[in-house]
């Protein structure tokens, strides 16, 4: 019996789980029959379970929620929003029981009655003290119809983790023997079956590391349910959109985002989007606009939250910052627009101008980005005031394995996450130099001053001598304040097996976690954000813009300074390039690169992106690329090398526009061409215009082959709705375009009131009926005639 009821408990709160946004969707459109039937059958199902398992409360309330939605099914009750939420009601106090059984606890003593009451009664109106505004239902996007899943079998996920602990042992011990088998002579025999043994061994891996992965709808659960409750309690009428549900991700990173997604989503929706009173004021329309889209890029998934609300005041961030004595007017005076909305990550300062029930934005965005930067993510915000705001979280797909650099230090092997370096360097480098000012270290990089660490101090290792130069990190901690630390070496990079250490280890600070790589010995796993606490670095960035436009300044003498990417080309030339136009560098397969009607192309994240430069055949694997954007237009531009990035004049030192180049800027001594970043995005192929209100194509003559298999296909690929046959019930609308061969059928879809295209057969008119007729195989002509140019 304990068996059955945890079974019983676990479904219900899975369904529960899912079902809130089908509620929320059902109330947007109460015609959708399978949302109706959806929560029908839960409560049903729970009906009837509870009466075998003796659970006398959750039969009460499945039976009367059962009652009611049996009426709306038979059409003698509308879906209207008291409704609505006396069942999301129900749901929620089901809920709590559940997990009141599931915990072993006793079960709240509540007022069921209360619930049903208001189950039972017809509303006829919303409550007086909410708008009608505020009574909209929340729209939300479909995610798909209904499937019948696959069969399923219910495992603990420490289980998994053991599983996923014993493979990523075998896989260690499958490297060790590699290692062992090249130094001895070479046996075909055993080479073939360590071969096969190998291919299992990562066959499995992946097979189990899939078996932890978990659809993205499970972040999104809960999502529309907030927005409508939101939306409600603030008399604003939103329209939520969800995209991606079906990207997938660990479950334990899953976990992690919940609690940073539903903090933006609810600041967005408190102090992002304006009431519709203000909207209207602003020529917006009343219902705001919020958009959730998840996909995967690389080993990262991307999740954007957008929404088209008033967007961050920064002038009100820089006001706050100055009243809290954070920041100096004369500090603030020369902070650019991306530093001063880098203040929203600071505790305590907000946009806010009265504190209501939910936190305005600021107000635990540090604590946001905290969280994902724990977890080898990243956030970024492209405000647009008056407009909107986007928010974007980039996190590892999976916390158990992650992109690291292996580094030494002491005479000992550390791990830190790729995602926490910003860039390396060794102390010879001519762009940098070791000061000490007042007992602490500062490096110098390019006229930006960072603090500066050696990992041997921090840990209380000695610093061993050695004749090659040691390598200097510039680490992002979590407060986004980088600093510089000094290693011996930075040995190599790799995937790393994360796995926790001992609470010991953890409890000094400054890991987070222990890996095993390759060699199979263990290796602690750095904490960037622990080391600058453990060093008492500075993580406020008072009057750090200040200080580093006043470097700039004095290293320019007053020219206007910009950050540039120096690179090497694939034909040979070094070039810059603006930094702020870069959105990422990355390798990528020379294998998605293609050519196609004379451009150049390479397939990224399931969609061709053109390529800036031309060049798509390269002599090796891998390629690197720099991923270009002007704000809403993606290119990318493969090159040989990046090597730096530095600081060049805004306006080059000899301006000469010619082809894609602006000029040429002497960096270091060196003659390095500048490309021009307006001819780049200029020479990519047109895109289609934005979406036009454009009617059908109606082919008249359905059941002509030539029109099926020929016409048909040529106006989709011209990206046109096409419709076979007229319209069943007539109806046509002026922007509707009719194609047919005879003149009669021109002549009543003339009388239809929509635009007539008629095409002849033969390359000139035949007679007077055909005049004005278009030759079927003149393209041109065609597509003009539809585009109506």
């Amino acid at each position: 019996m304990d068996e059955l009821l945890q079974e019983f408990i676990s479904e219900t709160q899975e369904t529960l789980e899912a079902l809130a946004g089908e509620v929320v969707a059902w109330e947007a459109d109460p015609a959708d029959r399978d949302r109706l039937d959806a929560i029908f059958r839960f409560f049903h199902t729970v009906k009837g379970s509870c009466g075998f398992l003796n659970l006398p409360r959750f039969e009460r309330l499945s039976h009367a929620a059962e009652d009611v939605l049996s009426e709306i099914r038979a059409g003698n009750r509308e879906a209207d929003p008291a409704t609505v939420s006396a069942v999301l009601g129900v749901m929620d106090r089901i809920g709590e029981l559940a997990e009141a059984v599931a915990a072993g606890a006793a079960l709240p003593n509540e007022n069921d009655d209360f619930l049903i009451g208001a189950l039972m009664a017809k509303a006829e109106a919303v409550d007086d003290g909410i708008p009608d505004t505020a009574a909209a239902p929340v729209a939300i996007a479909r995610l798909g119809g209904a499937q019948s899943g696959p069969r399923t079998i219910r495992l603990p996920l420490s289980l998994i983790d053991q599983l996923m602990n014993g493979v990523s042992d075998m896989v260690l011990a499958r490297n060790e023997m590699s290692r062992k088998l090249r130094e001895r002579t070479g046996d075909p025999e055993l080479d073939n079956v360590f071969e096969r043994l190998s291919t299992c061994v990562a066959d499995m891996r992946d097979v189990i590391s899939k078996t932890r992965m978990q659809r993205v709808d499970r972040l999104f659960a809960a999502i529309p349910r907030m927005v409508r409750d939101l939306g409600r309690d603030l008399g604003k009428r939103i329209d939520l959109t969800l995209e991606g549900g079906d990207v997938e991700m660990d479950r334990e990173m899953v976990e992690m985002v919940v609690d940073p997604l539903t903090h933006i989503v609810r600041n967005s929706i408190d102090h992002g989007i304006e009431t519709p009173e203000r909207r209207r004021a602003a020529g917006k329309p009343e219902a705001g606009s919020l958009r959730l889209e998840a996909r995967q890029s690389g080993n990262q998934i991307v999740i954007a939250i957008a929404d088209d609300g008033a967007g961050i005041d920064t002038a009100r961030l820089v006001e706050k910052a100055i009243a809290a004595g954070r920041l100096t007017p004369e500090a603030a005076a020369r902070m650019s627009n991306a530093e001063k909305l880098d203040l929203i990550f600071q505790a305590g300062l907000s946009t806010a101008r009265q504190v209501t029930q939910v936190s305005g934005r600021g107000v635990g965005m540090d604590v946001v980005r905290a969280n994902v930067e724990r977890i080898g993510g990243v956030i970024a915000l492209d405000n647009h005031p008056g407009q909107g705001l986007t928010i974007t979280l980039r996190v590892p797909l999976t916390l158990t394995i992650i992109p690291g650099l292996i580094v030494r230090a002491g005479g000992q092997h550390f791990a830190i996450p790729r995602a926490a370096v910003v860039e390396i360097l060794h102390d010879t480098n001519e762009t940098l130099q070791i000061s000490v000012v007042g007992g602490a270290k500062v490096a110098t990089i390019r006229s930006v001053r960072h603090s500066m660490i050696d990992l041997e101090d921090v840990l209380g290792l000695e610093k061993p001598d050695q004749s090659a130069p040691r390598a200097i990190m510039v680490v992002r901690s979590a407060s986004g304040v980088p600093f510089a630390m000094g290693v011996s070496a930075v040995d190599n990079h790799e995937e790393l097996v994360i796995r926790p250490a001992s609470p010991l280890v953890m409890a000094s600070g400054v890991y987070a976690g222990m890996t095993l790589p390759d060699n199979g010995k263990p290796m602690l796993l750095l904490d960037a954000a622990g080391l600058a606490n453990a060093a008492r670095l500075p993580n406020i960035a008072d009057d750090r813009a200040a200080r580093q436009q006043e470097e700039r300044d004095g290293a320019t003498s007053g020219v206007e300074m910009v950050a540039a990417l120096r690179f090497e080309e694939v034909t040979g030339e070094r070039r810059l390039l603006k930094l702020a136009l870069i959105e990422r560098v990355e390798d990528i397969d020379a294998s998605l690169f293609g050519q196609s009607a004379g451009r150049a192309f390479v397939r990224l994240d399931g969609r061709l992106v053109p390529v800036v430069n031309g060049i798509s055949r390269f002599d090796r694997e891998k390629v690197s690329a720099l991923r270009l954007r002007d704000g809403q237009r993606e290119a990318c531009y493969p090159v040989a090398a990046v090597l730096d990035i530095v600081q060049m004049p805004a306006v080059p030192d000899m301006v000469a526009l010619q082809g894609v180049l602006s000029g040429v800027a002497v960096i270091d001594g060196e003659h390095l061409e500048v490309l021009n970043p307006f001819a780049l995005f200029a020479a990519l192929p047109e895109e289609a215009a934005g979406e036009q209100p454009r009617g059908r194509c109606l082919l008249a003559d359905g059941e002509d082959g030539w029109t099926r298999e020929i016409l048909a296909p040529l106006l989709r690929q011209a990206g046109q709705d096409v419709v076979i046959g007229l319209p069943a019930d007539g109806e046509v609308g002026p922007q509707d375009v009719v194609l047919c061969m005879d003149s009669n059928a021109a002549q009543a879809a003339e009388i239809m009131g929509c635009r007539v295209v008629q095409l002849r057969t033969s390359p000139r008119p035949a007679g007077p009926q055909e005049q004005g007729s278009i030759y079927r195989y003149d393209q041109d002509a065609l597509m003009a005639a539809i585009t109506g140019r």
